[in-house]
C-alpha cells in the first residue's frame, strides 16, 4: 500500500466528504484526488519519476498536500523545506538532497530568486499557486516505471538546517502508513473527526499527523500560521474535535483574555508533543479545556511516534503516582517495540537510566548520503534515539536527557556546532560554545558562551545581530555570556555540562 492509496480509497468510498478546509476554501476527497492526478501527470510529463526528489517551500495550505500526493504519485520523494530557514541553509539542504524540481508559493518568490543562482542542478522551478499553471492529464502520462514500492522513499525530512552537514531522514511509504495506523488505533480516530492543524506542515509533526487523519478519512482544517484567537474561533466555527498544540501554543491560548468566551464543546482531544510539558501548564490546560489530553512522543526517524500518554493518564489527582505519570512520555505505542537499554544493550531495571531504542515498521530507512550515521543510529534493527530515560514497572518512560548535544527547540533539532561555527565567523570571536537551557514554553533554547579575540570589546548586540543575519530565528542564542576561556578537561574537550549548569543558574537567578 502507498500513501496515495489512502487518497484514492477515500475518494472512492466518501467522495463528497470535505478533506480540507483553508479559509473559505473547501475541497472534497474526490476533488483533491482529481487535482492530484493532474499534478502527478504534469510532473511525469516534465521528466520527474521514481528516484527523483522534489522540494517544496510553502506554509500550511491545501497546495502542500496536493504536492505531497502528486510527487509521490509520480514515483518521486518530497523534500519539505522549513520556511524559517535563511538562504544559505536552504541551499545546503537542496544540494544535499539533489532535488530535480523546486515547488514554492508566491510569498517565497523573492527568496527563491535570491538562491536560484546557487542551484544550477535544479532544472525546474514551479510556483504552485500560479493561476496560469497548466493542468496535467493522468491518462496522458505514463505510470512510473519501474512501479513504486512500499519500501520506496516518500519523504526526506531534514533537521533544522545546518552549515555543518544537512541530515535528511528518509521515510518510506511503509513507514508513514505504519505510523498512521498506530496513531489511528491509539487515538481512536474516525472519519467523523475534524482536525485543526496549526503546526507548520514541513515538519513531520505536521505532515505525519495530518496523514493520520487522512488515513481514516477525517476532515482537516488548515491555518496558515498559529494565532491563539483564530485557533479558538476555528474550533467553534468548524466544530473541531481534535487539535494539535505545542506547549507554546497552549500557553498563548491560556494567557488570552478572551479565551473563555469561545464555545469549545465539540473539542474531544488536545494532542501535544515537542517535549515534556511543564506540570503547572499541563494542569492549567486540563482545567480550562475540559477535554481529553494525549501526548504523542516520537522523532522524525520513527515517523513521529514511539510512545503515547493517554487520556486516562491526564488526571489532576494530586497523589504522587499520578503526578509522576504526567511527567512521562507514556508507554510504547501500538505496533512499536520500545525498550530502555544500558551500554551493553540489555534492558535496564526500573528507575535506572539508559537509552531509548525502538523497532517497528515505522522506523526510517536511514539518512541520505550518510551511511556511517545510519549504521550508528540503526543497529541490529533497533533505532537508537539518543534519548536517555528511565522506565517504571508499569512501562511508563521518563525522558531525562539527550545523549548528544543536540538541542530540541519546540520539537526542531538544532545543532550547537552550527551555531558555534557562525558565532566564530564574527571577527571579534575567538571561541564559542552553545548549550541548551530549559524553557517554560518551548522546551529548550540555545545560549552561548563566547571567548573574544585579544583586544576586542564585549558587544553582545553586534554578535547577536550577526547571528540573526546568518541563521534561522529559532537558532539565535537567547543570551550570550563572555568568558576569558572555555572550561576543558585534561583531553581538551569543552565541559559543556559545566557550562550548561552555569547558564541555567544565571537564567534562574
Amino acid at each position: 500500500m502507498l500513501i496515495q492509496d489512502v487518497l484514492e480509497h477515500n475518494a472512492r468510498t466518501q467522495p463528497s466528504r470535505v478533506a480540507f478546509v483553508a479559509g473559505k476554501e473547501e475541497v472534497t476527497y474526490r476533488e483533491l484526488r482529481d487535482r492530484v492526478r493532474g499534478y502527478a501527470g504534469l510532473l511525469r510529463s516534465g521528466g520527474i519519476g521514481k528516484g527523483d526528489r522534489v522540494a517544496i517551500l510553502a506554509q500550511n495550505s491545501i497546495l502542500y498536500f496536493e504536492a505531497l500526493f502528486a510527487v509521490t504519485g509520480a514515483g518521486a520523494s518530497l523534500v519539505p523545506l522549513n520556511h524559517l530557514l535563511i538562504g544559505r541553509e536552504l541551499v545546503a539542504i537542496l544540494e544535499d538532497a539533489d532535488v530535480k524540481a523546486l515547488l514554492f508559493t508566491e510569498e517565497f518568490f523573492d527568496r527563491i530568486g535570491e538562491i536560484r543562482p546557487s542551484l544550477p542542478g535544479i532544472r525546474c522551478f514551479v510556483r504552485i499557486d500560479d493561476p496560469d499553471l497548466p493542468g496535467g492529464e493522468w491518462e496522458g502520462a505514463p505510470d512510473p516505471t519501474p512501479p513504486v514500492l512500499e519500501s520506496d522513499t516518500a519523504l526526506v525530512i531534514y533537521d533544522g538546517g545546518t552549515s555543518v552537514r544537512p541530515r535528511g531522514a528518509m521515510l518510506s511509504h511503509r513507514n508513514l502508513l505504519a505510523a498512521s495506523a498506530s496513531s489511528a488505533l491509539e487515538l481512536c480516530l474516525s472519519r467523523n473527526d475534524v482536525f485543526l492543524s496549526c503546526a507548520s506542515l514541513p515538519f513531520l509533526g505536521g505532515t505525519g499527523r495530518l496523514l493520520r487523519f487522512m488515513y481514516v478519512g477525517a476532515t482537516i482544517v488548515l491555518q496558515p500560521e498559529f494565532d491563539p484567537e483564530e485557533a479558538l474561533r476555528a474550533i467553534e466555527r468548524r466544530s473541531v474535535t481534535r487539535v494539535l498544540l505545542t506547549p507554546t501554543m497552549m500557553s498563548q491560548i491560556l494567557d488570552l483574555p478572551s479565551a473563555g468566551k469561545f464555545n469549545l464543546s465539540t473539542l474531544r482531544t488536545i494532542l501535544y508533543g515537542g517535549g515534556v510539558i511543564p506540570l503547572d501548564l499541563l494542569k492549567r490546560a486540563i482545567r480550562f479545556f475540559r477535554c481529553g489530553l494525549v501526548q504523542s512522543h516520537g522523532q522524525v526517524e520513527s515517523a513521529g511516534i514511539l510512545t503515547v500518554l493517554h487520556e486516562e493518564d491526564h488526571t489532576l489527582d494530586e497523589s504522587t503516582p499520578y503526578m509522576r505519570k504526567l511527567m512521562s512520555v507514556g508507554k510504547e505505542a501500538n505496533g512499536v517495540e520500545v525498550r530502555v537499554v544500558g551500554e551493553d544493550g540489555r534492558e535496564i531495571a526500573p528507575d535506572e537510566v539508559g537509552e531509548v531504542v525502538a523497532r517497528g515498521p515505522n522506523v526510517f530507512e536511514g539518512y541520505r548520503n550518510d551511511p556511517a550515521l545510519t549504521a550508528k543510529t540503526l543497529r541490529d534493527g533497533w533505532l537508537h534515539t539518543g534519548d536517555m530515560a528511565s522506565i517504571d514497572e508499569e512501562g511508563y518512560i521518563y525522558i531525562i536527557d539527550r545523549k548528544s548535544d543536540t538541542l530540541m527547540v519546540e520539537g526542531i533539532s538544532v545543532s550547537p556546532r552550527e551555531i558555534e561555527n557562525i558565532l566564530c565567523e564574527h571577527a571579534s570571536v575567538k571561541e564559542a560554545a552553545v548549550v541548551a537551557c530549559p524553557d517554560y514554553t518551548i522546551g529548550e533554547v540555545p545560549v552561548a558562551v563566547v571567548v573574544l579575540r585579544e583586544g576586542e570589546k564585549e558587544d553582545a548586540g553586534t554578535i547577536l545581530e550577526h547571528c540573526r543575519r546568518n541563521m534561522a530565528p529559532f537558532k539565535v542564542p537567547r543570551s550570550l555570556r563572555f568568558v576569558p576561556a572555555l572550561p576543558r578537561n585534561a583531553q581538551g574537550k569543552v565541559l559543556k555540562a559545566k557550562l550548561r549548569d552555569c547558564m541555567v543558574s544565571r537564567r534562574n537567578a
